[in-house]
């Protein structure tokens, strides 16, 4: 591995830290408990095993299953939902080539679903996530509730060959036997010993730049019009980053927002009509932004670069109240950069303001000791120019 261009990585332990951030948004749409994407990796490795997937279709069977509601935070619309998870799905490097999985993953058996197709013409891993995804969500197995199980055992009965397939249901009542398979799933921590001792260690040397790719997904789905990472781009440049630092930085740089997925769009949509208490949890995102984070392989840097956003050099921000001597170059380069791409766009301020607008304002928190004037005297000249 040349660790001047790579790391270490394994998608589906990246996948289950940013699981998190999805099973908020999952969360606030379908009124569930927590945990609903690894339940729904949970259920179809389940059935995967039953098949004798071998390890590689295992792998990415939980991959396409973490995934599953990534296009969930952007449309309400099922149909565009899945093309936009597909879409997503693109960007991720998995162990084998699988076409549309998440396209089809509505898809039902008898060929009336979104798509029309039919029986075998859908995706195995397809109907395997379509009956995960659909109990969990209407049964949510995250809760004790012994009359929820033999409904949801109900519901697979009534709908063989209208939903799911023979092959499939037959496969998940040898699942359901188990008592351990029920009880596994009301605690997350027994989910994912799970998840993790069914697959093989698949974790392997990648590219920053197929990462950053993967990574500025979850920045997209968080907020299409940001600008955040070529900023980051231009001015890494300008300070002559080396490839690694540039790259990791720019890893940060879209992650820095995702712990804004767990607050839901309406909150952060009505932000001139918050209350005291809302203001006070839209301030714990880069709390789970690090709660997130903090498991990823070889990402220990970028954390600690990302969680800092909202950290001031008077030691007035948040989460950590950390002040000047504790925030190095890039801490203070990236929070400097998002404070700007936040005042160029009207999703916050609901106002757009030039980059001369942008300047002047940050110009003045500096003067209150919260920002680095050098770094913006940089972007007045350099990001102007771009």
């Amino acid at each position: 591995m040349d660790k001047k261009k790579q790391m270490q990585f394994n998608l589906n332990n990246f996948l289950l830290s940013t699981s998190i951030a999805l099973d908020f948004v999952s969360k606030n749409r379908y009124k569930i408990s927590l945990g609903h994407a690894k339940r729904v990796a949970f259920i179809a490795l389940n059935i995967g095993i039953k098949f004798d997937l071998s390890p590689e279709e295992l792998s990415d069977l939980c991959s396409y299953s973490l995934l599953s509601s990534i296009g969930l935070n952007q449309s309400n619309d099922d149909k565009t939902f899945c093309e936009i998870s597909n879409e997503c799905a693109k960007e991720f490097i998995f162990l084998n080539q699988n076409k549309n999985i998440l396209l089809y993953q509505k898809e039902k058996i008898d060929g009336s679903g979104i798509f029309g197709l039919k029986n075998e013409e859908i995706p195995l891993f397809s109907q395997i996530i379509f009956l995960a995804r659909t109990l969990d969500i209407m049964y949510d197995f995250g809760k004790e509730n012994i009359k929820s199980r033999f409904d949801a055992i109900e519901f697979v009965k009534e709908n063989l060959d209208i939903y799911f397939s023979r092959q499939i249901i037959e496969k998940f009542f040898e699942c359901v036997k188990d008592v351990s398979f029920w009880q596994d799933m009301l605690n997350e921590q027994d989910t994912m010993m799970f998840i993790y001792a069914s697959l093989y260690d698949f974790t392997k040397p990648l590219d920053f730049e197929d990462i950053l790719k993967m990574t500025t997904i979850f920045h997209k789905i968080e907020n299409p019009q940001s600008k955040l990472i070529e900023l980051a781009q231009i001015m890494s440049d300008f300070y002559e980053f080396e490839h690694k630092d540039k790259q990791t930085f720019l890893i940060a740089s879209s992650l820095c927002n995702i712990g804004k997925l767990t607050l839901g769009k309406d909150l952060l949509e009505k932000v001139d009509e918050l209350n005291i208490y809302e203001i006070e949890k839209i301030k714990t995102y880069p709390y789970y932004t690090k709660k997130i984070l903090q498991n990823i392989i070889g990402f220990s840097d970028i954390t600690s670069w990302a969680i800092k956003i909202q950290e001031r050099l008077d030691g007035s921000g948040y989460i950590l109240g950390l002040s000047a001597k504790n925030l190095n170059f890039k801490d203070r380069l990236l929070q400097t950069l998002y404070a700007y791409n936040a005042l160029r766009e009207d999703r916050v301020y609901r106002e757009l303001f030039s980059h001369d607008e942008a300047i002047e304002i940050l110009k003045f928190e500096a003067s209150e000791n919260r920002f680095d004037i050098t770094i913006i005297e940089d972007l007045e000249k350099i990001l102007k120019e771009s």
